[in-house]
């Protein structure tokens, strides 16, 4: 396998930026800058999920909301989860993800592909 599709599947199967970092160890740089704002907004999505979560969770122990499964789905609708922040921080994953994935491509064609084990050569 060539040393771009594996960084490229790196990226696109773990996490974005981590395919840079085995592509190319020595620019680490490159890897960060898909991986610290994707990794930025996963943390507020899910500390975002997490506190809407904790609070259905309350007001169901407390008997304020109904445990059923339309109620808890209103509730949740009705949360405002769905604001600007969360959709922005989504399209960030959503774009570093992708964009990741082909710059570990593009980065991976513009240098010589070397085989990662003997086995790899022709």
């Amino acid at each position: 396998m060539k040393a771009s599709t594996k960084a490229a599947l790196i990226s696109a199967l773990i996490f974005p930026g981590l395919g840079h970092l085995a592509l190319q160890p020595r620019r680490a740089a490159r890897g960060l800058v898909f991986l610290l704002p994707t990794a930025a907004a996963a943390f507020y999505l899910l500390r975002t999920t997490l506190q809407l979560a904790d609070r259905i969770l309350d007001e169901l122990n407390s008997g304020a909301l109904a445990f059923d499964p339309i109620a808890i789905t209103e509730r949740i609708h009705s949360a405002g989860i769905d604001n600007p922040a969360t959709n922005a921080a989504s399209l960030v994953c959503l774009v570093c993800w992708i964009a990741a994935i082909a710059d570990a491509l593009w980065l991976g064609r513009r240098r010589i592909d070397v085989p990662t084990t003997p086995r790899d050569t022709p």
